[in-house]
């Protein structure tokens, strides 16, 4: 027998790799292809519950093929996974699970690793933080407990599929915060994920309105969030809220939209009171008394089309009516301004357009 060099083999060199060989496939059946392992499987949760006979991954340390299929078969791995895991194949379809979260759930030995050791975790956990928010919500305000420790998955997640349990936030936060999450409850609800995103913006006066094009200034700067964000649940609610005077004081406008809607005209955000606006129809300082107050003349808040000079001026309907006889239509005398346009008793201008009109509605 000869080498392919023309080398001669020994019967000794071949005696001992049959040997070997037989050694090899033996110890391989004996111990169910453990020599091969890379090291002991997880063993450290053991439970009652069991998964295809077997309580955890140690259970399989005889069995190779239950999770490594062979590479002629053309079986993936993660298929050998989900054959047993059959709860995280069901969360796949769930997108309020981790797994149903993930771009590629199908790829298991991306995040757990076996081999490790009896005791040693089974998911790879680093570098997993800063991804956090791929799914939703930010870890950045979540870097330590209020107790100084940090956030484990399970402070979070109660379940092996890693759903989320919406009620961990409140009764997270109710121990060390409970006045202000009663509160906060009773007026925004308890679905704190429909606002919160992990970013914390809103935390410690932090949140700069500024930012939305709605500047608070003025009586706005008092104002709770609530009173203007009425009803609003979700981030697309308050990204909703009108930034105008009328989109949010329509109800409360007292000059039922007389004045049309540019509110900056006559008000400013300090106060509804001490409003200006241009008298432009009629002046204001025509009088002894220079500038007066709106409801001198306008008796009716909610009619400001309405307007009575009696309350400045002393004479009475019966006296102006008798004062006008012959002059002009003694109908709709209370209308001064009709003719009297600019404040001055004799009339002038105005009154003579006025005794003209007059003299046609007599007719």
């Amino acid at each position: 027998m000869a080498h392919l060099d023309g080398t001669p083999l020994s019967r000794l060199g071949v005696a001992l790799a049959l040997v070997a060989v037989v050694g090899v496939v033996t110890a391989a059946t004996v111990t169910g292809g453990g020599i091969f392992s890379p090291g002991a499987l997880h063993d450290g949760d053991s439970t009652t519950s069991t998964l295809q006979g077997v309580t955890s991954h140690a259970g399989l340390s005889r069995q190779c093929g239950a999770c490594h299929a062979a590479p002629w078969s053309g079986t993936r791995m993660d298929a050998q996974c989900l054959d047993c895991h059959r709860d995280v194949r069901r969360a796949l379809s769930d997108t309020s699970t981790l797994h149903g979260h993930l771009a590629d759930a199908s790829a298991c030995v991306s995040c757990h690793t076996e081999h490790r050791g009896a005791t040693a975790g089974l998911t790879r956990v680093e570098g997993f933080g800063s991804a956090h928010g791929e799914f939703g919500f930010s870890l950045a305000a979540h870097r330590t407990t209020s107790g100084g420790t940090p956030f484990g998955c399970s402070d979070c997640h109660g379940s092996e599929s890693f759903t989320f349990e919406t009620t961990r936030c409140e009764s997270c936060h109710r121990d060390y915060q409970e006045a202000f999450i009663a509160r906060h409850v009773r007026e925004w609800g308890s679905d704190c994920q429909s606002c919160h995103d992990g970013a914390d913006r809103f935390t410690g006066g932090a949140f700069a309105h500024d930012t939305t094009g709605f500047v608070l200034d003025g009586g706005h700067v008092s104002t709770a969030c609530v009173s203007c964000h009425t009803e609003t649940r979700t981030l697309e609610g308050f990204r909703g809220r009108p930034t105008t005077c009328v989109g949010c004081h329509r109800a409360d406008d007292e000059h039922r939209g007389e004045f049309g809607d540019d509110c900056a005209a006559c008000h400013t955000t300090a106060s509804w009171e001490g409003a200006t606006m241009e008298h432009n129809d009629f002046p204001l300082d025509h009088g002894e008394d220079g500038r007066i107050a709106c409801k001198t003349c306008h008796e009716n808040p909610k009619d400001y089309k309405a307007y009575t000079c009696y309350n400045c001026h002393e004479h009475s309907p019966a006296r102006v009516q008798a004062q006008h006889r012959g002059e002009v239509s003694t109908r709709n005398l209370d209308d001064c301004v009709r003719c009297h346009r600019g404040g001055d008793e004799e009339g002038g201008e105005g009154h003579e357009r006025g005794r003209r009109r007059g003299d046609r509605d007599e007719h």
